[in-house]
């Protein structure tokens, strides 16, 4: 069922983080980067990115985003809107999974952690789907709150160097052969190049926990 298009964190002094530009990874991951909007959490949609991984369908994208949500939507890069429904969710890590039906984008793949040059595809509503280069400069552990907020976590990542807005949560980082990496989930408010995403071992985590029918969104962030 397919209609037209109508057109957030704590770790230390992180902010969640839409934007355009540059693309080293090739056509693929551009039509595999896909926008997620969530309603139900205030007055307008939460916006975010996402990408499809694991299997035909399904969206990885931050926890953030959607949780709470009472309706999900997943935007192609040709602006075409598609219900999805949340089939995984992990707080700590700050990951979700969503499903959509007969959603046939290519499906990427994860890999280890690659220091040096590599893309962050996002989505925003202005201009759709667009890239941007990121060095990734460190493998992280990194200890953080929930995104509620109410516990202490850790989770494995990657710390970023680029431009990397608020917005871009959910995007995939992207190596030069089109492997994702990691899940951008934030950017620090202290250093404005630098960013912060979860690593694969995260993603694969998560991707393992989807379940076969729909599951509660939980709470608003």
């Amino acid at each position: 069922m397919r209609r037209p298009a109508l057109l957030a964190l704590a770790c230390l002094a992180l902010a969640s983080c839409g934007r355009d530009d540059s693309d080293i990874s090739g056509p693929d991951v551009a039509a595999s980067t896909v926008g997620v909007l969530a309603t139900g959490c205030g007055p307008s949609a939460s916006a975010g990115s996402g990408v499809v991984l694991g299997a035909p369908g399904h969206v990885v994208t931050v926890a953030h985003t959607v949780a709470g949500a009472t309706a999900i939507t997943v935007v192609d890069a040709a602006g075409t809107e598609w219900p999805a429904q949340l089939t995984a969710l992990d707080v700590a890590a700050d990951l979700a999974v969503l499903s959509t039906e007969a959603f046939d984008q290519p499906t990427l793949a994860t890999g280890p952690v690659q220091l040096g040059a590599a893309t962050a595809h996002t989505w925003s509503r202005t201009d759709g789907v667009g890239s941007h280069p990121v060095e990734v400069t460190k493998r992280l552990a990194i200890t953080i709150d929930d995104i509620y907020g109410e516990e202490s976590v850790k989770r494995s990542g990657i710390e970023l160097a680029g431009d990397v807005q608020v917005g871009d949560s959910g995007g995939p980082v992207v190596t030069p052969d089109g492997t994702v990496i990691g899940i951008v989930y934030a950017r620090s408010k202290s250093r404005g190049s630098t960013a912060f995403a979860t690593d694969a071992t995260e993603i694969n985590r998560v991707l393992a926990t989807v379940t076969a029918n729909p599951m509660d969104t939980g709470r608003c962030v």
